[in-house]
């Protein structure tokens, strides 16, 4: 018997990660132990797990509110914290995180339990650019620009990490009617509105589609490939903050060894989509 999946999901909100939540909130082999958000994305969170009824109550927490330096510091430890670290693997299913977000709340919880890197069969991290240009600056990615301390505390913490880059999207190009589709479905979720009706639009880009793509990374590690890189997080240029620079030579040598995802099957993808879909009744 296959094991279940239990995930906790670190998520800020937006269009592609609100798909990727449902899709976790409504499949019958997964059971998410908990979702990590921000405070100002709790209310929607609510909405979207009122929509799917897992059937099953699901802890919704909040995680570190600033970045590492930000020149503020948390007096006390995020719920987010707590949640990642006092959760163990157990022998009927693997405990996953999958992070949408900056990555300061899993550096606070290396920091804080050593040992963290035992409780998860792999962490998910839906960041960063490597071939191709980032989408804060040319060379960076919002998560990692968002956060660099913490990335680069979390690389070198040697966690069962995935990376799951920008790069993975390049190749996606969503058809005119399958946009209109996931447009009418999100505004009937309550993803977007008619004000921001235009924002799906990127999606014929694939960008917003990320979290889909890491989702699926974390659920279905099969049907995606990956490959072995040496990377490292630029923190000290003003101009590359954020970075991730990887050591593309024959022989590397220069950052931590880290697994990237760097495709996923196309017909994985559009299957994702069409159950996302379904289960939406659209």
């Amino acid at each position: 018997m296959a094991k279940k999946h239990r995930l906790i999901i670190e998520f800020c909100g937006g269009f592609g990660q609100g798909l990727a939540l449902l899709y976790a909130l409504r499949s019958p082999d997964v059971q998410v132990a908990g979702i990590i958000c921000r405070d100002t994305q709790s209310s929607l969170v609510g909405k979207l797990i009122e929509f799917a009824q897992p059937g099953y109550e699901i802890p919704i927490v909040t995680g570190a509110k600033q970045p590492l330096f930000s020149g503020t510091v948390e007096k006390t430890t995020s719920e987010g914290v707590r949640l990642l670290t006092g959760n163990a693997r157990d022998e009927e299913s693997d405990l996953t995180l999958v992070t949408f977000d900056r990555l300061t709340t899993l550096a606070l919880a290396v920091t804080r339990d050593p040992l963290l890197a035992r409780k998860f069969t792999r962490i998910v991290v839906q960041g960063g650019a490597i071939r191709v240009p980032g989408d804060v600056t040319a060379i960076a990615e919002t998560n990692m620009h968002g956060d660099p301390e913490a990335a680069a505390v979390v690389l070198a913490a040697r966690l069962p990490l995935v990376l799951v880059p920008l790069d993975t999207t390049g190749s996606f190009r969503l058809k005119e009617e399958q946009v209109h589709t996931l447009g009418s479905f999100a505004q009937a979720v309550g993803l977007i509105d008619r004000t921001t009706m235009s924002d799906v639009q990127f999606t014929t880009s694939a960008r917003v589609l990320h979290a889909c793509v890491a989702m699926l990374a974390a659920l279905s590690p099969d049907k995606s490939r990956t490959e072995e890189m040496k990377l490292s997080v630029e923190c000290k240029s003003e101009w590359s903050r954020g970075a991730i620079l990887a050591d593309l030579r024959a022989k590397p040598s220069v950052g931590t060894d880290t697994t990237v995802c760097v495709e996923v099957e196309m017909a994985e993808a559009e299957r994702f989509l069409q159950t996302v879909l379904d289960q939406g009744g659209v």
